[in-house]
């Protein structure tokens, strides 16, 4: 037996790390060496080391003197199921070694300091920022350190991107089947372009969505690709504005502000605007999306099923499904993709993952471990429908607790699981299994399976332990356990499937979201008080009372006051939860207004409501604040673009505030659903809500409570300087006038949207130094006050006032280069906040100033870009006037371009609706467009279709309207 001399000591057997055994069991367990690696904490490099062999010194052996070395053996045993007897094995046949010498210890002592866990002395992303690829050639030595993402050093090619798992998607301890699934789902990751552009596997819970997503990117592997995969599960992170954080991060490194800008957190708009151009440049990039669902609405309360809440999430799968370079994105949801559903045709392909087939069924059985005949599997095959999850834990189950012995599954088990038909097959069956499960498992391990349940997004070891530590009903049967009982419990059921590693590098545990919701029906106690005694949320500020002497800026700040609030929420103390949204986090004016940060708005006030229902307020809060936040939830949406839901928003809010004494709400509500039913192209129906609103305030005026007179008078006067505008789109010029006149006439100082109403019905009839200046005094006024959304739409109406020749801009001219400078400002808070209103007037704004000086494709392109926006969001009127500015692109490239041209303008008149204005566009460009065709007919529909331009553009004093009578002379009408 070979001995080697130690330091001090006499001779030692020399031990050995048997690497062949921890390749072998990996394999049995069918895992890879970048999973092991995570699972067990470390890089995939220090994992290999281990498995190679090559951390057996030549002459020392190999020692486990080193705490890391410890820990890494003690995380292998507990992965893969092995002891340390077996690990660590004392070498018999090899020759004595000759005596150590110190160099060689030192050496040594080196080489163990080289194997820390992931995360030990390095900043903690480089854990699982870390490439991983087998192979690596010796100047890859440098693409270790980048970030993932960051392209890998290449000889002449084209860049390298390494897969990024932001989360570990739960792997299906045996895998079975699929194959004809993940056949499609390699061919399509392999394509260019790639078709369809979305691919949506859908299926109830626990069908093995989220096992066959992972098995796919298994076979995807980490080497280097030519573009980026990007891996993230709502079930773990459900917050959009992090995803598009490390979405960007990821997909445009560097591409942000820089200098002191560069430390300021992006928001979610810009992130938005940033990714998509990356995703845009033409790379072979994945998305892979797990648990969509989570972020999608069930239907009801203004929303269609599957819709998804978040607009920028939106926007950017639709914008992917319509074609953004070579991306591409592969989504797991228990709902349809509504969203996408104009897209059905090619650019959105939905699977749907069916039972397992018997032959497949019993595979997985056996692959647990489990015994018996043909009869006797069958007989467990009955009690799960081929459900895959259902099937996986019947085998977990019998495997742990029946000794593998398919016959010992009593007739009444049988029968008690089977019974599960009675209503829905596939969820009861599941839940009937969970509940054997449940009672087999040892008390400590249930309660601590049920506590895990608690977080959504997955708990560490010291969550776990801190509930440990809180005792009574909080620690449950786990009260007595300590660091070792808790490791060994979770290894446990991890090994039973029923828990697995949430997140790369770090020992963070979750569970299926089928498990997740049953167990957590087992707890006891209620659910937000397991999650607050065991999260590290930050304490409240002293007074929750009062508002803060600044509203807060800083992301950090802003997402502490939101965790404790939702706590609250949790907590059934809504009164003190709306004390924190109104008072220190300042409700929509501050929140919404100026800090832009719609999404998480909306987030909010759906915490609030429970769901997606803005009725469902809670009923503990007065009917003024449920109203009132009723209405702010309308306020998010309609700047997300969520115009169904805004309205339903305000619809709610009516409701409640219809049983109030006071008239200023329901006249508020039905102006703000007024105005919102204006950007969907409603005007009839807006101008109604209109007329009421302002008759209510009105009479309040008139009425007995005259200490209120000024307030209703205020609310009056805003209704009717909508009305003004809404009138101004139905074509009615001289009412429009007329009332913007009388709104003068009582003293009402124009500033904010009702300036910004008048300017645009000047400019509409060619009064340009009116409008412009009109609109420096509003952005003036409107920046004093904060109201940046206001001086970002003042700044397009400037750069359109710039291009509008007096011709309405007819003629492509204008003074492009200060139009684009007015455009840099309105885009800051268009990209700040994603607010669609103020986007889709950049859009228009950019593809005129595009047209004016000639850049004709990109004039297009922000056309169709801001077309697919308005069309996804439901901004009729914009449709129609985006889809003119394309088809003027198309036009001025000539006949060749004439069919494009053609078909735009046409679709424009389609949109155009009640809008007069944009009605009267399309027209006059559609019959263009026909008058440069050869063919008789065309040029006849031509002449009909300028003829009518030409009386629309008359009656409505358009300054194009000698366009249209010129253009229609030149056909002989």
């Amino acid at each position: 037996m070979a001995r080697v001399s130690r330091a001090g000591r006499g001779a030692e057997p020399a031990v050995r790390f048997n690497h062949t055994l921890l390749q072998r069991a990996r394999l049995d367990l069918d895992l890879t060496q970048e999973q092991v690696a995570a699972s067990i904490g470390v890089d995939v490099r220090t994992y290999r080391r281990y498995e190679s062999g090559a951390v057996n010194d030549p002459r020392l052996g190999f020692s486990v003197r080193s705490p890391s070395r410890r820990r890494i053996l003690e995380r292998l045993g507990a992965e893969l199921g092995l002891v340390e007897a077996e690990l660590l094995v004392v070498e018999a046949d090899a020759e004595a070694a000759p005596a150590a010498d110190p160099a060689a210890e030192e050496a040594a002592a080196s080489s163990q300091a080289a194997e820390a866990p992931a995360g030990a002395g390095r900043a903690p992303a480089e854990a699982w920022r870390a490439p991983a690829g087998a192979g690596r050639a010796p100047d890859e030595e440098a693409a270790v350190k980048a970030p993932a993402g960051t392209p890998a050093p290449s000889r002449g090619a084209a860049p390298a991107w390494r897969p990024l798992h932001a989360h570990t998607l739960q792997r299906a301890r045996h895998f079975v089947g699929r194959a004809e699934i993940l056949d499609r789902l390699a061919a399509w990751a392999g394509g260019s372009p790639p078709r369809p552009r979305v691919i949506a596997l859908l299926g109830v819970g626990g069908a093995g969505k989220t096992a066959i997503a992972e098995r796919f990117l298994q076979g995807l592997g980490d080497a280097p690709r030519p573009g980026g995969v990007l891996v993230w599960s709502f079930y773990d992170d459900p917050r959009t504005e992090a995803f598009l954080d490390q979405a960007a991060a990821y997909f445009a490194p560097g591409a942000g502000a820089s200098g002191p800008a560069a430390s300021r957190p992006e928001a979610p708009g810009e992130q938005l605007a940033r990714l998509k151009e990356a995703l845009g440049q033409g790379p072979p990039h994945l998305l892979v999306l797990d648990g969509l669902e989570t972020v999608q609405a069930e239907g009801g309360g203004g929303r269609a099923h599957g819709e998804l809440h978040d607009a920028l999430l939106r926007r950017l799968l639709c914008a992917i499904a319509s074609g953004l370079g070579g991306a591409r994105a592969l989504v797991t949801s228990r709902f349809e993709l509504a969203d996408l559903s104009a897209w059905a045709e090619g650019g959105l392909a939905t699977i749907r993952p069916e039972p397992l087939c018997e032959g497949d069924a019993a595979s997985l059985l056996r692959r647990w471990g489990i015994r018996g005949d043909d009869g006797a599997l069958g007989a467990l095959l009955e009690t799960t429908g081929g459900h895959a999850l259902s099937v996986a834990v019947v085998g977990s189950y019998v495997g742990a607790f029946l000794g593998g012995d398919a016959g010992r599954l009593s007739a009444a088990q049988a029968a008690h699981l089977a019974g599960a038909e009675q209503d829905d097959v596939l969820a009861r069956r599941l839940s009937s299994v969970l509940s054997a499960y449940a009672r087999a498992l040892p008390p400590g391990e249930r309660d601590l399976l049920a506590r895990l349940s608690v977080f959504p997004g997955g708990a560490g070891e010291e969550a776990l332990l801190q509930l440990v530590r809180a005792g009574g009903e909080i620690a449950g049967a786990m009260a007595a356990w300590g660091a070792a009982e808790l490791a060994r419990g979770l290894a446990r059921l991890e090994r039973l499937g029923l828990v697995f590693a949430a997140r790369p590098g770090e020992r963070c545990y979750s569970t299926h979201p089928f498990v997740r919701q049953h167990f957590k029906s087992l707890l006891g106690v209620p659910p937000e008080r397991v999650h607050a005694a065991g999260s590290a949320a930050p304490p409240p500020p002293p007074r929750l009372d009062e508002a803060p002497r600044r509203a807060p800026r800083e992301r950090e700040a802003v997402d502490a006051y939101e965790a404790i609030l939702t706590e609250l929420l949790g907590a059934g103390r809504a009164g003190e939860a709306y004390d924190i949204y109104a008072l220190a986090l300042g409700g929509f004016a501050h929140l919404g207004l100026k800090l832009g940060d719609m999404a998480r708005g909306a987030r909010i006030l759906r915490a609030f409501a429970g769901g997606d229902d803005p009725r469902g307020m809670p009923a503990s809060l007065p009917a003024r604040v449920r109203a009132s936040l009723a209405y702010d939830a309308g306020l998010y949406a309609g700047a997300l673009g969520d115009l169904a839901f805004a309205c339903a928003c305000y619809e709610a809010h009516n409701e409640i505030a219809g049983a109030l004494a006071d008239p200023a709400p329901i006249a508020t509500g039905l102006r703000t659903l007024a105005y919102t039913e204006r950007l969907r192209g409603d005007l009839t129906g807006a101008r109604r809500l209109l007329e009421r609103s302002a008759e209510i305030a009105g009479g309040a005026a008139e009425g007995a409570r005259r200490a209120a007179a000024h307030v209703d008078q205020v609310h009056a006067v805003r209704a009717l300087a909508l009305l003004a505008a809404v009138l101004h789109d139905l074509g009615e010029v001289d009412a429009a006038g007329e009332r913007f006149a009388r709104l003068r006439a009582l003293g009402d100082a124009p500033v904010a949207r009702r300036a910004l109403w008048e300017a645009e019905h000047a400019l509409a009839l060619g009064r340009r130094d009116e409008a412009r200046e009109a609109t420096e005094r509003n952005i003036a006024e409107c920046r004093r006050r904060g109201w940046e959304g206001h001086v970002a739409h003042g700044h397009t109406l400037l750069g359109l006032a710039l291009l509008d020749g007096g011709d309405g801009g007819e003629g492509g001219g204008g003074d492009v280069a200060p139009a684009e400078a007015h455009l840099v400002e309105a885009r800051r808070w268009a990209a700040a906040t994603g607010e669609v209103e103020v986007a889709l007037r950049c859009h228009e704004l950019a593809a005129r100033i595009a047209l004016a000086a000639g850049r004709l494709d990109d004039g297009a392109r922000q056309a169709l870009e801001g077309l697919h926006v308005a069309e996804a969001c439901g901004f009729g009127p914009f449709r129609a006037r985006l889809a003119v500015v394309a088809a003027r692109c198309a036009l001025a490239r000539g006949a060749g371009a004439a069919a494009s041209a053609t078909a735009l303008a046409d679709s424009s008149v389609a949109w155009a609706g009640e809008d007069a204005w944009a009605r009267a566009d399309a027209l006059h460009w559609a019959g263009v467009a026909r008058a440069a065709a050869a063919r008789g007919e065309e040029r006849a529909r031509g002449r009909e279709l300028l003829a009518e331009a030409a009386a629309l553009r008359a009656r409505l004093r358009h300054p194009g309207a000698g366009a249209s009578r010129e253009a229609l002379a030149r056909l002989g009408g």
